[in-house]
């Protein structure tokens, strides 16, 4: 849910400064969608590399998890194999 709170205020950031970048341009209407277009590219460079990073954590965590499982679920097998030999 805090992903979706992000991403969303980060777009809604984004376009809240377009807008205002626009309407106090100094610069010619060309110069302005050179910018623009140069720093939405960096923008999404920066989205892309946050996702990954995200989706890279998430993927350790869900691991870490199942390893801790999977020890836990070996853990109780060996003891109540242990429970029957005796």
């Amino acid at each position: 849910m805090e992903t979706k709170k992000l991403i969303g205020g980060l777009l809604a950031g984004v376009a809240i400064g377009v807008a205002v970048g626009l309407l106090i341009a100094p610069r010619s209407g060309k110069n302005t969608l050179r910018t623009i277009a140069k720093k939405s590219r960096r923008l999404a460079a920066g989205v892309k590399d946050t996702v990954n990073d995200s989706i890279d954590s998430l993927r350790t965590q869900f691991n870490s998890g199942v390893d801790a499982t999977a020890r836990r679920g070996k853990e109780a097998i060996n003891s109540v194999s242990e429970r029957i030999k005796v």
